[in-house]
């Protein structure tokens, strides 16, 4: 089959593809490709004639450089503004979208402005929105950098830090915006901006939200990034900040993995895939990811708005980084970035997996002289995690008793921590690894009653060897919370669940970095605890879910349903009538209203033949080639025509059947 490359990111795509999948770049159709003799939209030349009447419309102030770059909705052009000598971008809506009538532009506006009330450093600010002799476009803040889908597709996976850190600071600009009421709409790598002062800059506030107003997100206008549409969005229900949420869900994949969730040529095998299919889980596409980010970020991609994270502050909190400093190296490799792309020696080392890092802060260790009485309080805490140990779900599938003189070992010679396990490994597998540093935490053996005189000085340990038991003891427990805890990830429990246990390890690590090692250590017993809890919850519901259910009932074939969708739309064009056609067709456009128009003006008569030649159908969604011939009097020539046709149509299945909502 012949392939085509779209000309922004490369991609390889099918002969037949109206758009980049990835990017929502139109692709031209080929030399000598049929095309249907209606009118529906701009020649093929058209940019270079939008570029003329923007130098006209904005002659005196602004002047024209270059072409930055264009998608199905607008063009982007660099410009020089005249009165405050600064480089601006000047963004022109696409002219087509012009022609749906004054309440469109007015949306735009309205919308545009709105955008534009933001102030926050990670959103570009637009400076003006104007309107000029059937032109409408909006002037922003030029930022010298490049888009983050261009520093993928150079880099391939970045370094967590870094993701944690374009994570934070996208999540807290779309926060701020969810909080003024704007919701995105079209979040993409592609519409992420890493500059050269080391920042992640969000572009495109107000634009998306144009792309769903009077029935335009399933004529073709919305899906020009389908790849990381929410499934709500797919669906052209109402979408909230969650909707935003998902698709930064899917940039955070890109940036982890190297790759969408999903990619297909086929706009509807992608929107399929986000109503149906759960992406392979990051773990497994990258080892080196810490269980819970890659946890948080599956939860982004959640079927269900409700069950996503609450609010982007959820997200930024549980996923991203502090505030870089001026000197942090995370933003010296966001300049490089910017700047070199995939020529430079650093970032050609960024490709280098990371080693895994905890998403709480780490902990410093503290070697202080301690009391040696508050030893004993120790091994008391010790004894309380082996008793939870005995209790857990786990402790009775092939797990040998302790030896009896585990605890001398474990008070002079405390084992180290041992390596985090594969997320992905079989859980069954680490357990004896697991019951190991265990059982060397086990209860202290009674002691004999003290004598009567004190001890002699030299009896009592040094307080630095103290204080390295002490932390090796908190060690041990912190090992034995994180096991716990990838046994839960390995049960199936989600983000959510796991947080609480997350946040008291960070309030167990900030207490150890204060010196307060036995507060500590009760701390991390009780994150033991609840990571146990939080496994056997999982693998019940494991267990209920994998339940057999009853066999679901026979799907009728809707061919014939389509088909007559499909003839109903020929029957209300052979009537001549507009009204009735855009009943058979609700979300006809204002240039195809017109092309009808023009042909009903010159057809005395008109019969239409139409057949569904090829079906394909996902879900409450189908995609129907439709050929046939339209046969008229033409009153202009006098003679009778034949046109033949060929055309794609969308259909959608709501409760009362399927109805027509595309052509193209």
């Amino acid at each position: 089959m012949d392939t085509v490359s779209c000309a922004r990111c490369g991609t390889s795509l099918g002969s037949g593809a109206l758009f980049c999948p990835r990017c929502g770049t139109s692709i031209p159709p080929a030399r000598g490709e049929a095309v249907t003799t209606i009118p529906l939209g701009q020649p093929a030349d058209a940019r270079g004639t939008l570029a003329d009447a923007l130098r006209h419309a904005t002659l005196g102030e602004y002047e024209i450089l270059a072409e930055l770059g264009h998608g199905g909705m607008a063009t982007v052009y660099l410009a020089h503004d005249i009165a405050l000598d600064r480089k601006v971008a000047i963004k022109v809506l696409a002219p087509a979208l012009l022609l749906m009538g004054e309440g469109m532009v007015e949306r735009f506006k309205r919308e545009a402005r709105t955008a534009a009330a933001l102030s926050h450093p990670h959103i570009i600010p637009i400076f003006a929105v104007k309107q000029r002799e059937h032109i409408m476009y909006f002037v922003m803040k030029y930022v010298q950098g490049r888009p983050l889908d261009a520093v993928v597709h150079d880099v391939g996976r970045l370094a967590i830090p870094l993701v944690q850190t374009i994570l934070a600071q996208v999540g807290d600009a779309l926060g701020y915006a969810h909080r003024h009421g704007v919701i995105h709409r079209d979040i993409k790598s592609a519409n992420i901006m890493i500059d050269e002062e080391g920042s992640a800059v969000v572009t495109d506030f107000g634009i998306a939200k144009v792309q769903e107003a009077e029935g335009l997100t399933m004529t073709g206008v919305t899906v020009g990034t389908p790849a990381y549409m929410s499934p709500e969005q797919c669906a052209t229900c109402e979408v909230s900040g969650a909707s935003d949420q998902y698709s930064l869900g899917v940039v955070a994949y890109e940036m982890l993995t190297g790759h969408l969730p999903f990619q297909s040529n086929s706009s509807m095998t992608v929107m399929y895939a986000h109503f149906n299919e759960r992406p392979v889980d990051i773990t497994r596409l990258r080892p080196d990811c810490p269980p819970n980010l890659a946890a948080a970020v599956m939860q982004m991609l959640e079927k269900e708005p409700e069950e996503r994270w609450p609010t982007m502050d959820d997200v930024v909190a549980v996923c991203g980084r502090p505030s870089l400093r001026h000197d942090d190296p995370i933003r010296s490799e966001m300049i490089t970035l910017a700047k070199a792309g995939g020529q430079s020696e650093l970032v050609a080392a960024m490709n280098v997996p990371t080693s895994p890092i905890a998403l709480a802060k780490s902990r410093r260790l503290v070697t202080a002289p301690r009391r040696v009485a508050r030893w004993w309080w120790v091994l008391g805490a010790v004894g309380s995690a082996a008793l939870l140990w005995w209790a857990a779900p786990w402790r009775f599938v092939g797990v040998a008793p302790p030896p009896p003189a585990a605890v001398d070992t474990a008070v002079t010679a405390p084992p180290a921590a041992p390596p985090p396990a594969p997320v992905a490994a079989d859980t069954t597998a680490r357990r004896p690894r697991e019951s190991r540093v265990t059982a060397r935490v086990t209860p202290p053996a009674p002691r004999r009653p003290a004598p009567a005189n004190p001890p002699r000085t030299d009896s009592v340990l040094p307080p630095a060897v103290a204080a390295r038991q002490e932390d090796s003891v908190l060690t041990s427990l912190r090992a034995t919370a994180l096991a716990a805890m990838r046994r839960a990830i390995g049960a199936g429990a989600t983000a959510a669940e796991l947080g609480r246990g997350d946040t008291m390890l960070r309030g167990a690590d900030s207490l150890a970095t204060a010196g307060r090692l036995s507060e500590a250590m009760m701390r991390m017993v009780a994150v033991t605890s609840l990571w146990n809890e939080t496994e056997r919850l999982a693998r019940a519901r494991a267990a209920r879910d994998t339940a057999p259910s009853a066999a679901a009932p026979a799907v009728p074939d809707p061919r014939g349903a389509i088909e007559s969708v499909i003839a109903a739309y020929g029957g209300a064009l052979e009537t001549r009538d507009i009204g009735k056609v855009r009943l058979a067709y609700p979300g006809l456009t204002a240039a195809q209203q017109q092309g009808w128009a023009d042909l009903f003006r010159a057809a005395r008569t008109l019969k239409a033949s139409l057949t569904v030649t090829a079906l394909d159908v996902r879900g409450s969604l189908a995609d129907a080639t439709v050929s046939g011939i339209y046969e008229f009097d033409n009153t202009t020539t006098g003679r009778l025509e034949r046109r033949p046709v060929t055309f794609h149509a969308t259909l959608v299945a709501d409760p009362s059947g399927w109805r027509l909502s595309a052509i193209h």
